[in-house]
């Protein structure tokens, strides 16, 4: 398998692992069982996408990421700032999936053999299917209109408030 095929997966492999943490770390803030039940789920999409990109890699005689990266570890922490409860959490993992989504996009344009590829689009419409999700969840939440506790309040000179 071409060198550059092979960092192609690599790189979706460890991406994959690094969401996989990420919905662990957001689960442990969340109590929507909605939301717990998706991450889960979305969890579970990228380490199926860990195990089937991998076997690719293994037929090559090269062991796959199994651990963390650098960017991974970044990933995961940045999850774990930003998720506090319910709300943050979605939020960051939105993020988290923004990143998987342009990464598949990415490698569909790698010139993949087309078994690699059929798989690798396979997986990009899970990631698909994530965002649209925490899109929806945003927006049936109402998550989506700017948060009153995120705008900095002045009081103008005659005493009456207004966004800064």
């Amino acid at each position: 398998m071409d060198e550059k095929i092979l960092q192609c997966l690599n790189e979706l492999i460890a991406l994959d692992l690094a969401c996989a943490a990420a919905y662990e770390v957001a689960r442990g803030v969340c109590k929507d069982e909605e939301i717990l039940g998706k991450f889960s789920e979305f969890r579970e999409d990228h380490l199926r996408h860990v195990r089937e990109l991998g076997e690719h890699i293994r037929s090559a005689g090269i062991e796959p990421p199994s651990e963390l990266d650098t960017k991974g570890v970044i990933i995961q922490g940045f999850t774990s700032l930003a998720s506090q409860e319910d709300r943050t959490a979605v939020l960051a993992m939105r993020g988290n999936e923004e990143l998987s989504n342009n990464a598949y996009a990415s490698a569909l344009q790698a010139g993949l053999p087309e078994e690699i590829r059929t798989l690798v689009a396979a997986n990009f419409e899970d990631e698909r299917r994530h965002m649209r999700w925490m899109r929806g969840a945003v927006v049936l939440r109402g998550w989506d209109v700017e948060q009153p506790e995120l705008r900095e309040l002045s009081v103008d000179a005659q005493g009456t408030r207004k966004a800064a």
